[in-house]
């Protein structure tokens, strides 16, 4: 069975799947190719008679990730016409919470309407509407150049994304003053990017932030035109007439500026920790100033807060299991993700936001890479059969089933708004530390101070 929902830019037609109806490749801006490529994203305008929504559409372009491995690969059609969303929605005739999706992939890779985060059964679980988001990436997202591009373009996307559910999702359902933005990684990131926006007020009102790597910064722009310069190199543009390289840049393939983009001065990656592309913010690009910015307009919004990580967050990477590549591993993990992490929490409580706190320690029995970066992803989203992925290697579907509704019920209370009862997720502060640990056994609370020295972290 299809229906009909009438948004700002027209008719889209949906398709129903177990109860939910899901409206995949709905636009939210005009295709950013030729002379819109690496320029500011421009609303999507209307269109005549009914479009079909009923399949899932491509993702930005991007090559094999290193997470491949422990995840398994992407298999949807690339495009750059990709600035579209999906919606999954139990009821288009009620009021119902939204739950916004930002996936990560090292700002790189992946897409918003992969079948790993199909939101159908979040949506069936919490009774609420699910959007996934497509955004641009790599160096279509975060190409800057004096003169021709000097915006972060992939943010920017996600703010015409958000602006668009606000005027339209009550046609699906959704009520736009319930709005919770949930990202993992790389879109976590971009969350807190967007939660520091003045021009975000409106937009949503709670956050769950899965592993954001905080410990990473932010670029100045400088280090955005040095990596874009090299780009610009890459491809064998030469010259300092800017309309001309603009127009040079136009009509390079999809696959030239992937190449280009992989041949970034090996400086620029050693720099960057291998991430050269990722926002510019001039103001506060170090780890501390984008903590406490990010802190300070959530405290001021009054955001609730949801924020995490994997035990074993960079076991996803680890290509050797010597003692040493294990003991960098483990530094690495508690300066990227866990010690960040703590400082957000504990710096947005002090500020006033309510804030809980979790970690995912559950591994699967076969897997090698434990409770690594990801792990969390298939038990959010609840659908295991999308998942043929290694890190899940060795688990029995009933172990994950019970995992699934542990994750989903903490995840869909907080998308309705509800306070976790105190005795099984207490608020984060400073002095507590108390929090939720996933684990499908007992899920306990636990003190963090005490885990971490326990493993060896510093307080």
């Amino acid at each position: 069975m299809r229906e009909i929902v009438k948004t700002e830019g027209g008719e889209v037609r949906g398709v129903m799947q177990s109860g939910i109806l899901q409206f995949h490749g709905i636009p939210y801006g005009k295709p950013p190719v030729g002379s819109r490529r690496f320029c500011l994203p421009e609303p999507f305008g209307p269109w005549e008679g009914v479009r079909d929504a009923g399949r899932r559409g491509p993702i930005p372009p991007q090559r094999a990730s290193d997470l491949d491995l422990p995840m398994g690969p992407v298999l949807l059609p690339r495009s750059e016409d990709c600035l579209t969303l999906t919606v999954s929605t139990p009821s288009p005739g009620e009021e119902l919470p939204v739950a916004v999706w930002f996936h990560g992939g090292a700002n790189c890779y992946g897409g918003g309407d992969l079948e790993w985060y199909d939101g159908a059964k979040l949506a069936e679980k919490g009774h609420v509407v699910v959007v996934n988001v497509n955004f641009r990436l790599g160096p279509f997202g975060f190409f800057q150049y004096p003169g021709i591009s000097e915006h972060n373009l992939s943010v920017e996307d996600q703010m015409l994304a958000l602006r668009w559910i606000r005027r339209n999702i009550r046609a699906f359902g959704g009520d736009p003053g319930k709005v919770t933005l949930f990202g993992q990684s790389a879109g976590a990131n971009a969350i807190v990017h967007i939660l520091s926006r003045s021009d975000s007020r409106d937009l949503f009102g709670q956050v769950i932030l899965q592993s954001p790597s905080l410990g990473r910064g932010n670029h100045l722009q400088e280090d955005a035109f040095a990596v874009g310069r090299s780009l610009v190199k890459n491809l064998g543009i030469s010259g300092d007439e800017k309309e001309a390289v603009k127009e040079k840049l136009q009509f390079c393939s999809v696959d030239e500026i992937l190449d280009a983009a992989e041949g970034i001065d090996t400086e620029l990656l050693a720099k960057h920790q291998g991430m050269v592309f990722k926002p510019v913010m001039d103001s506060w690009h170090t780890p501390e100033e984008t903590i406490q910015a990010a802190a300070a307009a959530a405290a001021e919004r009054k955001v609730r807060i949801v924020i995490g990580t994997t035990k074993e967050e960079m076991n996803a990477f680890l290509t050797g299991r010597d003692e040493e590549t294990v003991q960098k591993a483990a530094q690495i993990q508690q300066m990227r993700y866990e010690l960040p992490a703590r400082a957000f929490a504990c710096l947005a409580a002090q500020k006033g936001c309510s804030v809980w706190k979790y970690r995912f320690d559950w591994k699967a029995g076969a897997s090698r890479f434990g409770a690594c970066h990801c792990l969390e992803l298939p038990f959010v989203f609840g659908n295991l059969e999308a998942w043929d992925a290694p890190m899940l290697d060795g688990a029995s579907r009933e172990e994950m089933e019970r995992l699934v509704s542990v994750i989903q019920e903490a995840w869909c209370g907080f998308f309705r708004y509800e306070v976790p009862k105190e005795t099984e997720w207490p608020e984060y502060n400073g002095e507590s530390c108390r929090i939720k640990c996933f684990d499908n056994e007992k899920n306990p609370v636990m003190k963090e101070a005490d885990d971490i020295k326990a493993s060896g972290g510093k307080e």
